[in-house]
């Protein structure tokens, strides 16, 4: 529900800059020129914030999405500087840029962080670089087959006020469905946005020839691409990378806002290093995330974290030991019973008739103390839940001590 919360306000996040930017081209007329000055080269100043940014965190992606968009908009204002007319513009240069920009985002989406000025990054640098040198030379070709295939028309439709060609058009609706697909495949925020960035662009290439609609939208994709290095760092800073729960910088933060009454509950996995020797770290890896998608569930209002390696931390806020107790017992049921299902490789499926799969099945220990007069810090409250959960391990394991 929290993930799916989150994926939602994704969503109306860039709805609202969207609108903002509608309501503002609304405005446009009221405003005094020197301040329809600035929104004309907003974008830029946008853009160069996005790339200071994207720089400063090393995030690549948006980096490359960043330098594309802010080196295509300046070959596109000022296109007559390098001796393109204006029909060659139309026909060529204009049309080729709308095919090529949503091709581009696609394909940075796919790439792995690499760095910026890495080996790969000064890489791929070089290729966008390459892309806009071929991009001019193409267009100052005036090769007039070039034009007949850019411009080709599938079926007439009631689009003659805008030159953006009917291949672009379908280049922009099919790369909005993959992005749409993939962010509710992968319930992935970073899909979301650029599902943002993709309308953004394409209103701002769709009016190209409203100056200051362009530049508007322009500067929302540029937004846009700034969240996404906020939201990056933000999982960074807060988020353990393995399992997606918060981590324990995270913890240290919530610790600090708890109240005069609260509950922490410290998890620990049974007996995981020997099935980290027994199956390998891949697997582990597996259960580590099988086992906090189960503690995210909790209920009776708590709040869990990977505290390290194998242990986890559940804090109960407003919350007594009694309250809590139940709702740990469900929790400790609900983990015993989701197995892992681990598939077999070739060479033990050659050997067994059977299936080519087994299931994996884990328990966790849980010790839990609360906020009184013996233990008055957050800090010693979190020794007494380890001391709860030693004792727990003494019990036998797969249980919930006080």
């Amino acid at each position: 529900m929290k993930i799916t919360f989150k994926t939602v306000f994704s969503h109306i996040t860039y709805i609202f800059i969207l609108l903002g930017c509608y309501f503002l081209i609304k405005k446009i007329p009221s405003f005094t020129p020197p301040a329809v000055l600035v929104i004309k080269y907003s974008s830029y100043v946008i853009f160069g914030l996005g790339i200071t940014l994207s720089i400063r965190f090393n995030r690549g992606r948006v980096f490359l999405i960043i330098l594309l968009l802010i080196l295509f908009q300046l070959f596109l204002n000022y296109y007559s500087k390098l001796s393109i007319n204006i029909i060659t513009y139309s026909q060529v240069l204009y049309p080729v840029m709308c095919l090529l920009i949503p091709l581009n985002i696609v394909t940075f989406s796919h790439l792995k962080e690499r760095g910026i000025f890495s080996l790969w990054g000064k890489i791929r640098i070089s290729l966008i670089l390459i892309e806009l040198f071929v991009i001019y030379k193409i267009a100052i070709s005036n090769n007039s087959s070039i034009q007949k295939v850019l411009n080709y028309k599938f079926i007439n439709l009631p689009l003659e006020k805008t030159i953006m060609n009917q291949t672009a058009l379908l280049i922009f609706f099919l790369t909005l469905i993959f992005f749409m697909i993939k962010a509710y495949v992968k319930n992935s925020v970073f899909e979301v946005r650029l599902v943002g960035v993709i309308i953004s662009v394409f209103t701002a290439l769709f009016f190209i020839n409203d100056k200051i609609s362009f530049s508007i939208f322009l500067s929302a994709s540029g937004l846009m691409l700034i969240i996404i290095i906020i939201e990056d760092s933000y999982s960074m800073a807060y988020l353990d990378e393995l399992t997606g729960i918060p981590s324990r910088r995270a913890l240290r933060e919530d610790l600090m806002k708890l109240g005069n009454k609260y509950v922490i509950a410290m998890v620990d996995i049974d007996f995981f290093k020997k099935f980290n020797d027994k199956y390998g770290h891949d697997i582990g890896d597996d259960v580590l995330k099988l086992v906090a998608s189960n503690l995210v569930q909790v209920t009776g209002g708590g709040k869990a974290f990977r505290y390290g390696g194998e242990e986890f931390t559940i804090l109960f806020p407003g919350k007594s030991i009694n309250d809590v107790i139940p709702h740990l017992e469900n929790l400790r049921d609900q983990v015993s019973k989701s197995g892992y299902t681990r598939k077999s490789s070739k060479a033990q499926r050659s050997k067994s008739k059977g299936g080519n799969s087994s299931q994996l099945f884990v328990t966790i220990s849980m010790g839990v103390c609360e906020k009184n007069s013996k233990y008055k810090y957050h800090n010693d409250v979190m020794k007494g839940a380890d001391k709860a959960l030693y004792r727990a391990k003494k019990k036998g394991r797969n249980c919930v001590s006080k």
